[in-house]
């Protein structure tokens, strides 16, 4: 009874040491977002039960994501698409990397029902790269437990290559905005900052209701930002009525207000914030005179908060057709600007529709 004993006892200790051994080699994906990655889009919320809102406005927009498809994500503990291409570059080359956590080795074991193995990398077996995306192909490289995905070997090559460390600003934007179910994207101006801008990061979050809220995070310590600090003694802020398809914008500082727009329609080029941006009231008085000149349905009542430096409803509009409307609001705080777009669920299940 003592001799099976032991030889139970050594057999676990041996499988013991065996499994700590093969997850000990196991790598954070986040060291994969070092200073050589310019823009990286992350998503470590997938496995959530919160992700369930997403799938449920996706299903309501007829996208049908089935329950294959669900139960698949459910394995899924990050994701992560990363760039080193300049910010400027038309064509952008990105490589993929999915996290499926500890339970990897058990993935692993399925990757050749959808890859063939071709020298250190899998390829996406024709079946599917036809049936899918019409013939592309798709290469696979599982690497100290991450799988990493590309169209070209040499993308994933070039990523491995990069130094990877743990880059504490993008650290800090990860654990900030984490819990965000649409996931970032960052592009990462740490290192060099556009015009004393040194954070651009875009999330998107879809509640309960499924109302779809983007919001873009801006830091930097430079005069448009110190312009919105301070706003909250120009009587400006409480309920007011507003007229819809203009922005509401309150500034300290006139001049950094307008580089600031300046700086938006360099990045937001094409999109409704450039349409409207010539629409714009700066430090517009409570009492306009206008505004009761306007008949209701052109006017809006909102309560500014003391830190909101830009109001707005506006309409969205695709191919001159109006699909709903947004309200924008933006948040100073110390050093960085929030801007977020606000999507009810019937704009954002338009907006998906035509977007399908």
């Amino acid at each position: 009874m003592k001799k099976t004993l032991k030889i139970t006892l050594g057999f676990l200790c041996g499988v013991s040491i065996l499994i700590s051994v093969f997850y000990a080699s196991k790598e954070n994906p986040r060291v994969y977002l070092s200073d050589r990655i310019n823009v990286a889009y992350v998503n470590e919320d997938i496995n959530h039960k919160n992700f369930e809102n997403v799938i449920n406005l996706l299903n309501k927009a007829d996208f049908n994501i089935d329950d294959k498809v669900k139960r698949g994500l459910s394995y899924v503990k990050g994701l992560y698409v990363v760039s080193d291409s300049s910010f400027i570059s038309d064509k952008k080359a990105c490589v993929g990397i999915v996290d499926f956590g500890y339970i990897y080795p058990f993935i692993t074991l399925k990757v050749e029902t959808y890859f063939n193995k071709s020298n250190d990398f899998y390829v996406l077996k024709d079946e599917y790269s036809k049936k899918y995306l019409n013939g592309e192909k798709v290469y696979l490289k599982i690497e100290k437990g991450n799988f990493l995905i590309g169209k070209r070997e040499k993308d994933i090559e070039r990523i491995l290559k990069n130094e990877k460390y743990f880059n504490q600003n993008l650290l800090k934007i990860l654990d900030r905005e984490k819990g965000k179910n649409l996931g970032m994207l960052i592009l990462n101006l740490g290192k060099n900052p556009l015009g004393g801008f040194d954070e651009l990061v875009l999330t998107g979050e879809v509640n309960k209701k499924e109302q779809v809220t983007l919001t873009a995070n801006i830091g930097g310590k430079n005069d448009i930002i110190k312009s919105f600090n301070g706003i909250a003694q120009d009587g400006l802020s409480g309920e007011r009525t507003i007229e819809k398809n203009k922005l509401y914008l309150r500034s300290t500082r006139d001049a950094e207000l307008r580089s600031f727009l300046f700086f938006l329609n360099y990045f937001f080029r094409n999109s409704f914030i450039e349409g409207v941006s010539s629409s714009v009231y700066i430090n517009n008085p409570k009492d306009d005179s206008k505004v009761s000149t306007l008949s209701s349905d052109k006017l809006i009542d909102v309560n500014i908060d003391e830190k909101q430096f830009i109001s707005g409803y506006i309409d969205l509009k695709i191919k001159n057709e109006v699909i709903g409307s947004a309200e924008l609001k933006g948040i100073a705080e110390e050093n960085r600007l929030r801007i977020s777009t606000i999507l009810n669920e019937e704009t954002a299940l338009n907006l998906l529709k035509t977007a399908k």
